[in-house]
């Protein structure tokens, strides 16, 4: 059964992986595979090392791999609040897009 990660973030699917969390601070690589909510995707295999709490990257995927371990795996659905809101991205997000990503933690420093 699906559960919230928190308020807007359902946790769809979870591989556990191993080692320490990622928590905030922590430099964090993923691979990112990106859909909208109707099933087309908008990024594929993307990797991005991430500093958590910086910022960097929406909400709702900064949140989502908050207790994340290397080699883990969580596929979310993500609320328009958490991503991009109102605005979307011209041509690839409408606006008020529920998103469904999957996250790998590839390493945590």
């Amino acid at each position: 059964m699906a559960k919230h990660i928190k308020p807007g973030i359902k946790l769809l699917e979870k591989i556990e992986g191993s080692g320490a969390e990622a928590r905030i601070g922590n430099i964090v690589e993923v691979k990112l595979n990106g859909w909208l909510n109707k099933g087309e995707q908008i990024q594929s295999d993307h990797i991005q090392s991430i500093r958590l709490g910086s910022r960097s990257i929406i909400p709702g995927i900064e949140y989502a791999i908050e207790g994340m371990k290397v080699q883990g795996k969580r596929k979310v659905k993500i609320s328009p609040h958490l991503s991009y809101k109102e605005k979307g991205i011209e041509g690839l997000i409408p606006p008020n897009s529920l998103l469904i990503y999957e996250i790998e933690v590839l390493n945590i420093k």
